[in-house]
Parts: structure tokens; sequence; C-alpha cells
């Protein structure tokens, strides 16, 4: 039977743990007639609707080769023609990366709209119920956010397909229609979701998680007044996110779900299969890292070199390999000795990310750059060890932040929906040599396999074979 990978398993979930958010057990598919009865039901279904979020390739690697790869940031190992493409802008709708970031994101879409329509029907306590279909809709917010500034034009599926004979083929929405459901869905979310959790729900979409990524999304759209006022609310002490003194404790193991830590993709280590190997693909080829490190994600020349030397950053974020090149060194396990078995999460939003979205959007909306403002960036290279910033422009203060952005967050895979955000993207890269990229590249085609199965997904995105 074929039917679409965004309106996927029509009758069926994938259920994981109800007892352990972290601790995820093997797949099963249940009937959804006899699913969704018990309050274990509802925790599973939305257990299953966060598994996208860390999946996206193997052990998330696919945020890294859209968000770094595809920049001056980073290169990729040449063993890998698709992310190779990525990397010269030469990447067509056959790339098997961006089909597999589509599909995996409308998966957990589609596990979103199940539960926001589904678990509202089941008898609960009523809190508890109310923030897991919070918790769902966040998530729909994050797999949608990523999805439209991606791929611009996407369909817009907000409802659970319950059969094949019901079955309606989505087009392609406006990307201001898709940004004013995913306003919506996070402005639900952090109506509901509380500001923490204990014991294993520890990780789990926040308060604070939904207004973060709010003041991301309005800095996206260009609303600089909305964007300071959100993440000004997140700074706010009742919430209890900071700064880590050392960089060393940010991306410590010890730390996870620390001050800093806002929402991440959780990885376990252990012989259960629920670890990240996320260090191998940054370390270098043939070393020992994770049993053997792959070298497939290589730190660019030009990002080393972007950083200060006296920068605290540096030791934190690179270590140099045997062949005198600097490679990632932010997702280390000592411990991870095999492949798959690393107990580091990734970071899709942390804290340090919020602060300098307030200094970048507070900034835009001043004729100069304002106390606040200054406070907030200075906070961020006082931990590097680097001056605090005084008596810039406005224009000098913007590349400021955006420089701090790139240097905070490099390998987070951040920096390159900041160059087209920015309207950088060209520009930045042609001056580094990748000749090859156009306007057009600041949307990915739309999956050819997507466009075969759906052809009202036509046409497909400018500059991209129809």
């Amino acid at each position: 039977m074929k039917t679409t990978n965004y309106i996927c398993i029509l009758t069926a979930i994938l259920v994981l743990s109800a007892c352990d958010f972290l601790e995820e057990k093997p797949e099963s598919f249940i009937s959804a007639e006899n699913f969704y009865k018990t309050k274990s039901d509802a925790i599973a279904a939305v257990t299953a609707a966060y598994a996208p979020n860390k999946t996206n390739g193997d052990t998330n690697r696919n945020f890294n080769i859209l968000g770094d790869i595809t920049t001056d940031d980073v290169s990729p190992l040449l063993n890998n023609n698709d992310r190779v493409q990525l990397d010269q802008y030469t990447h067509t709708p056959q790339n098997t990366i961006l089909r597999e970031t589509w599909q995996n994101f409308y998966l957990g879409i589609n596990r979103c709209n199940v539960v926001i329509g589904r678990v509202p029907l089941i008898q609960m306590e009523e809190p508890l119920r109310d923030r897991l279909v919070a918790e769902a809709k966040f998530l729909r917010g994050f797999y949608y956010f990523h999805l439209v500034r991606l791929f611009g034009k996407v369909p817009l599926v907000i409802d659970e397909t319950t059969s094949l004979t019901e079955l309606t083929y989505p087009q392609r929405e406006e990307a201001d229609v898709i940004y004013q459901q995913i306003i919506k869905d996070f402005q639900d979310a952090e109506a509901v979701l509380p500001i923490s959790y204990t014991g294993a729900d520890r990780g789990r979409a926040t308060k604070g998680a939904a207004k973060s990524y709010l003041a991301l999304v309005y800095l996206t759209l260009k609303q600089y007044q909305l964007a300071a006022d959100k993440a000004l609310e997140v700074m706010q002490p009742e919430f209890g996110y900071g700064l880590w003194d050392k960089y060393s404790d940010v991306f410590a193991i010890s730390n996870e779900f620390g001050k800093e830590a806002i929402f991440d993709a959780q990885f376990i280590s252990g012989p259960s299969g629920q670890g990240s190997n996320l260090i191998a693909f940054w370390a270098q080829e043939n070393n020992s890292i994770a049993g053997r490190g792959f070298g497939s994600f290589q730190p660019t020349e030009d990002i080393y070199k972007a950083f200060d030397p006296s920068d605290l950053r540096l030791p934190v974020f690179f270590v140099k390999g045997t062949d005198g090149k600097y490679y990632c060194n932010k997702w280390i396990d000592a411990d991870a000795v095999t492949a798959n078995q690393s107990d580091n999460n990734f970071p899709h939003i942390r804290f340090a990310e919020v602060v300098l979205i307030f200094a970048e959007a507070s900034n835009e909306v001043t004729a100069e750059p304002s106390t606040e403002a200054y406070a907030a960036i200075n906070s961020i290279r006082k931990r590097a060890g680097l001056p605090d910033l005084e008596g810039l422009t406005k224009d000098e203060f913007r590349e400021a932040v955006l420089n701090e952005r790139r240097l905070e967050l490099c390998f987070e895979g951040h920096r390159w929906y900041d160059l087209v955000r920015t309207d950088r993207l060209v520009s930045t890269l042609q001056a580094k040599g990748i000749t090859n990229v156009q306007e057009y590249h600041k949307v990915f085609p739309v999956p050819q396999l997507e466009i075969d199965l759906n052809q009202i997904l036509k046409p497909q995105n400018d500059g991209y074979p129809q």
C-alpha cells in the first residue's frame, strides 16, 4: 500500500514507554481503535511525537548537515555525494537528505495531530491531559518552523487523517500561513506548559521553550519588538535560566537539563541503542572516538580563524587532530567507546541564544544600541574572556551580534538559517568561493519523491528542475 509521507500511518502509532520519558522501548504498532483509552496511552503517544526531533538523520546529523555544511563553517568529507551537493549548492530535488528531513518532520507532525485530536477524549486528570496536548502543539510548531524555513511553501496538515477513503492530498500553503499556525501553536503551548519538570520528565517542552521559540520566530519574521519582549520574558529569574560560568560546563554531560538547557534532543548511553553517535561524525577520520571517528563534518579554517586567539571557547569547541586540522569538540563523551553509546544531548535552543536574540532584536527597535542590548551581548563575551563592546553604531552592533551568534552557536545547526534571514547567504558564500550559490537557494527544493506521490505539490520551488 502506498501512502504519502506527510500523512503517514493512518491507523497506527509508534508506542514508547509511558513511565520514563528518557527510556524508549522497542517500537510496536497498535490499532488506533484499541489505543488512546488510558492515561498511559496518552503519555506514550506524546513520547512518540518527540522522537523525530532526535531522529532527523542518524543521531540528528541532518540538523548539522542542513544548518552547518551548507555554510562557511563546515565542509563534508568527500565520501557522500548528497552532502557534497549541499556544500557546493549543486543539490537537486533527488537529494536524499532533503527527502529524509521532509519525511521525518511530517512524521512528527502527524503524531502531534493524533495527540491533539485524540488525547482530549481520554478520561484522565485534566491538568495532565492539557499539558500533553500543549506538548504536542509545541512539537508541531517546532517541526513546522524547520519545514517552512527549509522549503518555503509546504502543506499545512493540522488534523489526523483517519482513513484512506477520506485522504485528501494537501496543497502547499504560503509561508505566512504556515507561520501563523506556528505562532498559534507556540502561544497555545506557552499558556499551558509548566516552567520545569522533575525526574524522568526532565527534557519535555516547557513554557520557557515555547517562549524561546516564539522569540526566534518573531526574529525570523523581523518582528523585532515582539522578539525582544518574548526573549526578555525568558530571561526573567522565575524561569531559572542562566549562563554557566565556564564553557566546559555548558556541554558537560553532568549538566544536561541544567540552567542553560532549554530544549534538547535527548540521548542515553548504554546498551539500549538510545545513545548518540554524533561525536563520531565530527571526530577525525579513523581515530578512536566512539569506536571509529568518521571525519564526516570538518570545521573550516575560516570558522577557526574567526575566533580571537584569547577566546576561551577555542579549547572547548575545537580539538587539533593528528593531521594538524581542527575538529569540533563540543560533543565529546569519554565513556563512549563504541557506536551509538554517547550520552550527549544535542541543544536545539539554549539560553545563550535567547540572550543573543534579545540583543539583536532590541538593537533593531532603537536608534542606537541600548544599555540592555550591550549588557546582553557582553554577558556572552565576558564568559568567553573577551572585552566588552561599546560605542558601536546600530549597524556595527548588528554585525557584532551576528558574528557572536556564529561563534557562540557554531556547529549547533544555526548558521544557514542566520545567513538566510539576514540576506547574507549568497554574498557570504560567494566570497568564500562557493560560486554556485544563487538567490533561489534560500529555500531547498521539495523532494521529488513527494511530488511524484502528490502532484498538487507542483510547481517546484523556483530555480530547481520542474
